[in-house]
């Protein structure tokens, strides 16, 4: 009798857990949709991480280029390729637009929230500027003007 109901309780145990690990898993094949002001943004669970940027263009500005380039998006996406366009903007965002930062934040940092997830980092910076990295790669934008 003792052994049953040492059986049954370790079975309860391992019952009670499986809606943890599965959850955790669930989450894990999920994409993370979310807003910062216009911006729309969403990090996929291979790391990639991009922003659509709504109505509103911004100047990208690379370090190695004299001139800014309008852009209605930005994508992390490849080790090897600094943040970019891809020119498809609105597929990071869900119909209905996304739900705040400050709803799926994963954290606070020393100006504002955070997000991080499947190795990317998102987050809000001082006096609204607003980046993120992945592959060892980023981008940050401040009034318009998008730097990567």
């Amino acid at each position: 009798m003792k052994r049953i109901i040492t059986s049954l309780a370790g079975a309860a145990v391992v019952a009670s857990l499986a809606p943890v690990v599965l959850a955790a898993n669930a989450h894990a094949a999920d994409t993370v949709y979310f807003s910062v002001g216009s911006r729309n943004c969403a990090i996929a669970p291979d790391g990639v991480v991009g922003c659509d940027f709504g109505s509103d263009t911004a100047r990208l500005q690379y370090t190695f280029l004299p001139i800014t380039i309008p852009v209605n998006d930005i994508v992390i996406d490849q080790q090897w390729l600094p943040a970019h366009p891809t020119f498809s903007p609105g597929s990071r965002t869900l119909p209905g637009g996304n739900p705040s930062i400050y709803d799926v934040k994963t954290g606070d940092g020393a100006w504002g929230p955070f997000i991080e997830f499947a190795g990317a980092r998102c987050e809000v910076g001082f006096h609204g500027s607003f980046g993120c990295k992945s592959k060892g790669r980023s981008w940050n934008e401040y009034s318009g003007t998008v730097t990567a």
